[in-house]
């Protein structure tokens, strides 16, 4: 096993990285290294918790923006501590090996990790096969459906947990009853009666005037549709016709559709 410096400045801050705190806990700021710990779970804690909490901006933004400051400020601490102690103190080959599987274990198994929480709501990445979406995206685009728009998966649940309803004319991906991948255009919400006349969708018997986004115009026609209290109502498009309309449960639901770039 090649050796590891376990004063090197890099190899402290890769620590703090994979589990904060875990470099002050090497050099025996144990408190410190405690708090921070506890700092940044309260803030992965309020992170999740504001997906399901309609908050205004600028409560988000200090909620994000005070975590991310202390962790910034934790960083500038780490290396006063390194400097200051590693010509005093000499940390045992055995610690540092257990300090670094320690935060290795932490980001693949702890549910609030970066990199667990990361792999758990990764978004799908797929190349677009054909033009049916043109203008909006064509043939070759690669593009992502991206899960956290609508849903976030945690590990106290054993399903994804709908946030955030999808809105008229999202572009979305979704599994049929198939277990295809299909792309389309929402035109129906969960309650809704739908029906689609010479393009324009009617909803509860008033017409929405609502545009399609990226210059895509519908076309076509959908008979009355009640959609379930659950689910959305899709339209598959061909060039912007309606080639198809399909009810689909909000648990089909893959994510939002956009460029990966």
């Amino acid at each position: 096993m090649p050796k590891i410096d376990g004063r090197s400045l890099p190899y402290n801050l890769f620590l703090h990285l994979l589990l904060p705190g875990l470099g002050h806990l090497l050099w025996r700021e144990y408190l410190f290294g405690i708090f921070i710990f506890l700092v940044t779970l309260l803030a992965s804690v309020l992170f999740i918790v504001s997906l399901f909490i309609h908050l205004p901006v600028g409560v988000k933004l200090v909620l994000y923006a005070l975590p991310l400051l202390f962790y910034a400020f934790t960083f500038l601490d780490l290396v006063r501590t390194v400097k200051d102690r590693r010509q005093k103190i000499t940390p045992g080959r055995k610690i540092i090996i257990i300090i670094l599987l320690l935060g290795v274990a932490y980001q693949f198994l702890s549910p609030i990790a970066p990199l667990n929480f990361s792999l758990r709501n990764f978004p799908e990445i797929f190349i677009q096969k054909d033009n049916r979406l043109s203008p909006l995206y064509s043939e070759g685009d690669l593009l992502k459906a991206s899960r956290l728009s609508y849903m976030v998966d945690v590990f106290v649940v054993n399903r994804p947990i709908v946030h955030a309803l999808p809105q008229r004319y999202d572009i979305v991906r979704f599994s049929d009853s198939s277990g295809r991948r299909l792309n389309g255009i929402v035109v129906g919400l969960p309650g809704e009666e739908i029906e689609i006349a010479g393009g324009v969708v009617v909803a509860n018997g008033l017409p929405d005037f609502g545009e399609a986004p990226g210059g895509i115009i519908l076309s076509g026609e959908c008979p009355l549709t009640l959609v379930g209290a659950y689910s959305i109502l899709v339209a598959t498009l061909n060039l912007g016709r309606i080639d198809g309309v399909q009810e689909v449960p909000l648990t089909d639901v893959i994510g939002e559709i956009g460029r990966l770039f």
